[in-house]
């Protein structure tokens, strides 16, 4: 394995500007600082290549301005670094759309969700009124069953008693 000082590629964060020598390092990263993106990062086969190619863009830039470095480049080597400047754009214009359609299935299923226990509490409130509406005919019934059990015995009572005057009579 080549140490850092024989020219061991840099990789770069797709995500932020962290880089590190190693993939396994860059790896561990993306893992913990952007678990949202890792998932995606992590199946696509040419991660460390794009990570490398675009750690040794970021390189051999230095610290000059985007400006000076077109500047001091042959025009072949401007049309390269407008077309992979151009690749970087389109790639980072993905990936915040993918983030923003992320975030609007995030949003729908908040929405789907939301949607979804409103209505199961308001089914939850409709069943607890008829619930109490049903303890309160159950009472009423048991009331009325005593009712009714006690008139029978007062029917019986006038009945015995009408009896006895026929045969009184």
């Amino acid at each position: 394995m080549p140490s850092p000082s024989m020219g061991s590629p840099n990789l770069q964060c797709p995500f932020c500007p962290k880089s590190s020598t190693r993939g396994t390092g860059l790896s561990s990263h993306v893992r913990s600082q952007h678990p949202r993106q890792y998932g995606k990062w992590n199946k696509n086969p040419n991660r460390l290549l794009d990570a490398t190619v675009t750690g040794s863009t970021k390189k051999e830039s230095g610290k000059r301005s985007p400006a000076e470095q077109l500047e001091s480049l042959p025009s072949d080597a401007t049309t390269e670094v407008t077309q992979s400047s151009r690749s970087e754009a389109k790639r980072i214009l993905s990936l915040l759309t993918e983030k923003k359609e992320s975030r609007n299935a995030d949003s729908d299923a908040r929405a789907l969700v939301q949607k979804a226990y409103e209505q199961l509490n308001a089914r939850k409130q409709s069943i607890e009124t008829e619930l109490a509406r049903i303890e309160a005919l159950r009472a009423e019934y048991d009331t009325v069953t005593a009712q009714v059990v006690a008139l029978d015995e007062a029917m019986k009572a006038f009945q015995q008693q009408d009896q006895r005057q026929r045969k009184a009579g």
